[in-house]
């Protein structure tokens, strides 16, 4: 199985090798896609990466970036995004790529509130922060919730909580949810075989 691993707008730091590192053994291969073509930027702040990859990126842009990732893999993948990663993973999960994604996870993508009508064609599980600023969490999750492919889990945690550049990382949940994300992985990787 191949991974790919889809940024949020912090992109590629050493936290996200750190991350990728962890999973090389359940994979095949590892991907991962970011807003800035693998640098590194070094953010010093949440709104200097917003405006940056506004300016350079955006959603439509970055889920091209994901779609075209899916399409180049010489095997099935499994997708794992965060924040705007997230939302370009759903967005790759409702287009036409079904036979190439196996499935996907997606942490506090807030922008796929507004995707809510676009239906996933693959497995998704979404996990999202209990309280966003831009929308009603529990809502957005009931409307998801009623396409058969989706799965959503809120958690207690506030937006961003598996970066540690995040003014919201939460150590503790990290650690829980990156052994699940392993846990997930590994299950569909014996699916496969």
């Amino acid at each position: 199985m191949h991974i790919i691993f889809v940024t949020e707008i912090w992109g590629k730091t050493p936290h996200v090798d750190s991350m990728v590192s962890f999973y090389e053994e359940t994979a095949e291969s590892v991907t991962v896609v970011d807003p800035y073509d693998g640098t590194d930027p070094a953010f010093t702040s949440e709104e200097e990466a917003y405006q940056k990859y506004s300016a350079v990126c955006g959603h439509d842009a970055y889920a091209k970036r994901v779609i075209d990732a899916v399409k180049q893999a010489q095997e099935p993948v499994y997708l794992v995004g965060f924040s705007a990663g997230a939302g370009a993973v759903w967005s790759a999960c409702c287009a036409e790529l079904s036979e190439h994604i196996h499935g996907a996870l997606c942490f506090y993508g807030s922008s796929i509130r507004t995707m809510t009508d676009s239906t996933p064609k693959v497995p998704v599980e979404l996990i999202f922060s209990d309280n966003e600023e831009s929308f009603d969490v529990e809502s957005v999750a009931r409307k998801l919730q009623d396409y058969p492919l989706a799965q959503c889990y809120i958690t207690p945690f506030a937006h961003g909580f598996m970066n540690p550049l995040s003014a919201n990382f939460h150590q503790e949940a990290y650690n829980f949810w990156l052994t699940w994300i392993r846990d997930q992985l590994m299950e569909q990787a014996s699916k496969k075989s």
